[in-house]
């Protein structure tokens, strides 16, 4: 339990007995909140696997995405996925509160997808859309004041 005896946060990434051998490295970038580790395939090169579950805030989001940044990871292949708590629209008239980015995240943020080449799965024509709804999050308003994104995600390099 945490401190104030809710579910404290974290990130896992669980492997198989299978998949074990082919751990290259694995860190912690920042406690609880992002992890990753890269396997080694014997045919297909190296992927690293970066698991984030972000602070709401965006001036507390900003630190993660330059750490991961200066991870420089140079797998072949790169998949970041989790939480990311916030909505990509920056400074949107009618969007306020812990989830908007803010310039210093919007600019940590489009750094670290630019240097890893880091696409939206929704995004991609191939990816196979289960729902038509686009979201996850809203802020429950209407009208111009409706903020709609989607906070769990993946990108791929």
């Amino acid at each position: 339990m945490g401190r104030s005896q809710r579910t404290s946060v974290g990130t896992a990434i669980l492997v198989d007995m299978a998949t074990a051998p082919l751990v290259k490295e694995h860190d912690i970038l920042m406690e609880g909140h992002a992890q990753f580790v890269t396997l080694q395939s014997p045919d297909n090169g190296t992927l690293t696997i970066v698991n984030i579950y972000a602070l709401r805030s965006s001036n507390d989001r900003t630190p993660l995405w330059r750490r991961i940044n200066q991870a420089e990871f140079t797998a072949d292949h790169i998949i970041v996925g989790g939480d990311f708590n916030h909505l990509e629209k920056i400074n949107c008239k009618g969007i306020s509160g812990e989830r908007q980015m803010h310039r210093r995240e919007a600019t940590a943020w489009h750094h670290m997808t630019l240097q890893y080449g880091l696409v939206d799965t929704w995004r991609l024509d191939s990816f196979c859309k289960m729902s038509k709804k686009e979201y996850i999050y809203d802020n429950a308003r209407t009208g111009a004041d409706l903020a709609v994104s989607r906070i769990d995600k993946f990108l791929v390099s």
